[in-house]
This record gives C-alpha cells, structure tokens and sequence, in this order.
C-alpha cells in the first residue's frame, strides 16, 4: 500500500489569492498527485515511484499569514511538540531560488516506521511557502541529497511564462493564451486544437523547466479552455 503523508501546519485564514507563482522542480521521474480531501493550502505533492508501503513524498503549501518568519517558526514549533511522538528542530538558515528561508526537521513514528521529514520554510508579502519532504529515517541518508535539492529549488515568479528562459518560447505561450482569452469561439473542435496546441508547447518546455511547472501550465490552460 502506498501512502502520502501532508505534514498539517496551517495556522491561520483559508488560503487566498497569491500574487505570485511558487513552483519547484520536484525529484525525476516523481510522479504528480494532486492532493484530494485535503487542505486547501496544499497545492501539489509528488510521489516517488518506488514501490513500498511509505513511499517518499514532497508536497508546496501555501498559507496567508500577518507573521514574520520567526514568529512564524515559532507558532510551528508549538504545533509538532504537541503532537504525540513527534520532535522538532530548526536545522538554520536555508538558502532556496526564491531567498533565505529557514530549514527545519520533524520526527515521528507512525505504522509503516519511524518517518523524518525536511520542511522548508519561505515567507514573502504575507505569504509562507511551505515545501514538505517525508520519508523513511532508514532510506532518508540514500534519499538526502535528492530530497535537499528539490527543497532548494522553490521559486517565485510573477506569472508562468516571464521565466521561461527563450524570448521565442514566452512569445509562443502568451500568444496562445492570449487566444484563451480573447476569442469568442468555443467549439469542441476549437478546444481541442488549443488543448493540443498547449500540450505540444509544455512537452517543448518541459526537460528546462521541470514537472511543476508543466503540470500548472496545463492545469491554467486547461482551465481556460473548457472552463472559461
């Protein structure tokens, strides 16, 4: 049986509308799972392929928050030392794409073994960004280096496609969901033109930007598409 643990730290509001675009590039060949009967705050998780009863994990929350990060460290630090069989640990100073977060460490025991998870911690515009690493203390040392990288790579950006590292392939993407939004027609056929169209620009885009990033272009487009 597979398993996908969501490490609940969500202090405050209901999630709002972020102005920026948080994404990270999570561990290759991970597979994406969009998280069901879960908090609102946690946006995408992926899972390794592995094939065991407690498969490692990452999964991006995001939570508006009036807090600094050390206030807001602290109101987390309290949550975990309160749940049974847990520890928690504040491992410094974490320097991700997006800036300096900070680091932390939680321990504690469930059916499938004693699980660690890394938590890296990023707040910007009242925002916190929450990027959640879980797996097997056995497998964490094979598994660290991995797990460390992918946490590292968290980055914010005003929208999708302004990162995008060639002129031609932002030009191509805002011009297609320029179309999105500006034509009147909506037929089946028309859709699936665009959806095909999408499909073939990700692909392209892929192997530089990475599964997120690929999976949220496709869910914004797909959106627009036949959910205007």
């Amino acid at each position: 049986m597979s398993h996908w643990k969501f490490i609940p730290i969500y202090l405050l509001l209901p999630l709002s509308v972020h102005s920026a675009v948080a994404y990270f590039d999570p561990p290759q060949n991970w597979n994406c799972a969009v998280p069901k009967n879960m908090s609102p705050h946690v946006k995408v998780g992926f899972i390794s392929p592995e094939s065991s009863e407690f498969r490692p994990s990452i999964n991006l929350a995001l939570e508006t928050v009036d807090l600094s990060l050390k206030e807001y460290l602290r109101a987390v630090k309290k949550i975990h030392l309160s749940q049974p069989n847990t520890s928690w640990r504040d491992l410094g100073r974490f320097q991700l794409a997006a800036g300096e977060g900070r680091l932390t460490e939680i321990s504690s025991r469930s059916a499938w073994g004693d699980i660690k998870m890394l938590q890296a911690i990023f707040i910007q515009k009242q925002t916190a960004y929450i990027l959640t690493a879980a797996v097997l203390k056995k497998d964490y040392a094979k598994q660290q280096k991995t797990l460390l990288k992918a946490l590292q790579s968290l980055t914010l950006a005003p929208d999708l496609f302004t990162i995008l590292p060639q002129d031609e392939q932002k030009e191509a993407f805002q011009t297609l969901f320029h179309s999105l939004s500006s034509s009147e027609e909506k037929s089946e056929e028309w859709k699936k033109d665009k959806w095909s169209a999408l499909q073939f620009l990700v692909e392209k885009a892929g192997p530089q930007m990475g599964a997120y990033w690929q999976f949220l272009a496709l869910q914004e487009g797909h959106q627009q598409i036949y959910n205007p």
